[in-house]
């Protein structure tokens, strides 16, 4: 028999006519969804998969830029250099910093900011103790002539510690031993309106004289305290001996007209083993910033005054040795962590970002923020005087602080990766990037694909009005799985305080698949069928048997093989679907039973040839 057909092995006769016509088609593509998310509208357009973006305030960590059921997707991005994401719909550059006092030496720079009517900070490398407004620079004679230890203040004096004294001196003047050291394992802290004190494994609680009185020794000596802090109603103490690090609490008496610090020390929080605190900072009452040998986290103090902290928010290998606080953010050191590069990261503790099943703890939105664009340890970072800006000292370098109007000269956002929640690939179109309609500075986007490359795609300068609206993608050429966006933003040549700005972006794609084709096709079923030479074949009852055959196939629901015998072609296909139709009824004998099968084949192995 020259059949024409075969499928899964079976072959069949065409019973292709005028009236019963084999198609080819397209498969379909599209299918019917509700848009469940909480922000609504891109999951339900026709015709285009879209993801867009307008606010970043979520900041920096997201990998994919997919939908979740608590949206984060549509505030966070991958990361970012020189950026603002803290305003709600605006992304802008960051101010600049400057080296306001240069140190080469090796020693830890230590800064605290203060104000005597002009904003301020001191700085301590060495032996050296100053004061800077930002402007002038005045070296302070502290009282002392050895390596500065640690550095205090109540608001007004200054407590500098080397390991013979604490010296005490007001604002820029002359200081004069306070009480004695005699360690170099010397930790200061004022908290709770008294100066605290920890001299290797012991801490004391000092009074405005400067007699100290023991609250708490450590039973391992080897211990050394690295932070004082205050709650609502105690002050905490961190250090560490070893690989095993501990946070303590001191409660305050209140039972009399002046509270009182209880002796003994409890301890309310113990690190991970081989974690250690390095700083710590409460703030507002409530929030704990927990600076360690990994990295940073983030704590909350509950109504008995214990703390529960957090996962590692930001990890880092250099460790975290200073935090600050200012508004609703943590500014916490950050060693050789933008781009190489030292500097500040910015945590926001406005924006809670909700926990996964694995990790159910809180976090909150963070990204890298003022850079100082060199190596070294950040050593301390504080608050300028009572302004918005920071100051902070990096190891080899000296002391950084943050201009009060002049912005980076450029900086940049990556997003996540978008790959609309799908491994297929997909054809990226069009991107949209939207910012005021007159630039100062300028505004660039890029694409970043697969394999790493970085490809602009325009750029609009500053004074032009030219809007990023529907730009064709040049790359990626081919489907890729998923592509990232890149948002470049420079400061204006004529004004140093003003800078580009973005509000949104967009990326338009399409199903990057290769596209299924459709068979539709009649074919003979019939006891006794004649093949195109006029061979006769078959016998009476053959096809009830050949029909069950063919749905057994159907029903297993696997591939197979369809082969175009004529052309010598073959594809491998599923059955979508059969239908078998008989227009005369059997004979006697069931002879003459037969009809015309139709089946429904969609390609599943297809692909594109050069």
């Amino acid at each position: 028999m020259a059949y024409d057909y075969a499928i899964g092995g079976m072959p069949w006769l065409s019973a292709i006519s005028d009236d019963r016509p084999m198609t080819r088609a397209g498969a379909e593509i599209k299918k019917d969804q509700i848009d469940q998310q909480t922000i609504p509208g891109e999951q339900s357009l026709a015709g285009w998969w879209l993801r867009s973006q307008s606010t970043f305030v979520g900041g920096a960590g997201v990998l994919y830029q997919d939908p979740s059921s608590d949206n984060q997707y549509a505030i966070r991005y991958a990361e970012s250099v020189g950026v603002n994401p803290w305003t709600n719909g605006k992304l802008t550059l960051l101010r600049s910093t400057s080296q306001r006092i240069a140190d080469a030496s090796a020693m830890r720079g230590l800064v605290l900011g203060w104000t005597d009517g002009t904003d301020r900070y001191w700085y301590a490398v060495g032996n050296a103790l100053k004061s800077d407004t930002g402007s002038a620079t005045t070296a302070i004679t502290w009282g002392g002539a050895n390596t500065i230890r640690a550095l205090a203040s109540d608001g007004t004096n200054y407590y500098v510690a080397d390991n013979v004294q604490v010296y005490r001196g007001a604002g820029n003047g002359a200081g004069a031993a306070w009480t004695a050291t005699g360690t170099a394992n010397v930790t200061l802290g004022w908290a709770k309106g008294r100066m605290m004190v920890a001299l290797d494994n012991k801490v004391y609680e000092t009074d405005a004289s400067g007699t100290k009185t023991l609250r708490f020794t450590h039973l391992n000596s080897a211990f050394a305290f690295t932070a004082f802090a205050e709650g609502t109603n105690a002050i905490y103490a961190s250090g560490y001996a070893g690989s095993q690090s501990s946070i303590y609490k001191f409660v305050l008496d209140t039972s009399g007209n002046v509270p009182t610090l209880a002796a003994g020390g409890v301890q309310t929080a113990q690190l991970p083993l081989g974690e250690v605190v390095l700083s710590m900072t409460t703030y507002l009452g409530a929030f704990v910033g927990i600076g360690t040998n990994r990295g940073f986290r983030v704590g909350q103090i509950d109504d008995n005054g214990d703390i529960q902290y957090g996962p590692l928010l930001i990890s880092n290998a250099n460790g975290v040795k200073s935090i600050a606080a200012y508004d609703r953010f943590f500014f916490v050191a950050a060693t050789n962590d933008i781009e190489g590069k030292s500097g500040l990261y910015r945590v926001d503790l406005g924006q809670q970002l909700a926990g996964s099943e694995i990790s159910p703890a809180a976090r909150w939105a963070y990204a890298t923020d003022l850079q100082a664009k060199v190596t070294g340890e950040v050593s301390s970072v504080t608050n300028f005087g009572n302004s918005d800006r920071m100051a902070f000292a990096v190891v080899g370098q000296g002391a950084y602080l943050e201009s009060a109007s002049v912005l980076e000269s450029t900086g940049y956002l990556k997003t996540g990766r978008v790959r609309f929640n799908t491994l297929e690939p997909k054809l990226y179109k069009f991107i949209s990037v939207k910012s005021p309609a007159t630039t100062m500075g300028s505004v660039s986007a890029s694409v970043i694909d697969p394999g790493g490359a970085d490809t602009p795609i325009i750029t609009v300068s500053e004074g032009s009005s030219t809007a990023i609206e529907n730009v064709a993608l040049t790359t990626p050429v081919n489907a890729v799985e998923w592509v990232q966006l890149k948002l470049t933003l420079a400061r204006s040549g004529t004004d140093t305080t003003k800078g580009g700005e973005v509000n949104g972006w967009q990326l338009k794609a399409m199903p990057g698949s290769v596209r299924q084709r459709v068979f539709t096709l009649p074919l003979l079923c019939f006891d006794m069928e004649k093949d195109r030479t006029g061979q006769r074949h078959g016998y009476e009852g053959r096809t009830l048997g050949r029909l069950e055959a063919f749905e057994q196939i159907f029903a297993r629901g696997d591939s197979v093989a369809f082969q175009d015998l004529k052309n010598d072609v073959s594809y491998l296909v599923v059955i979508d679907n059969y239908r078998f139709e008989q227009k005369a009824a059997p004979g006697n004998n069931k002879s003459n039973y037969g009809g015309i099968l139709w089946v429904e084949l969609r390609t599943i192995a297809d692909v594109i040839t050069a």
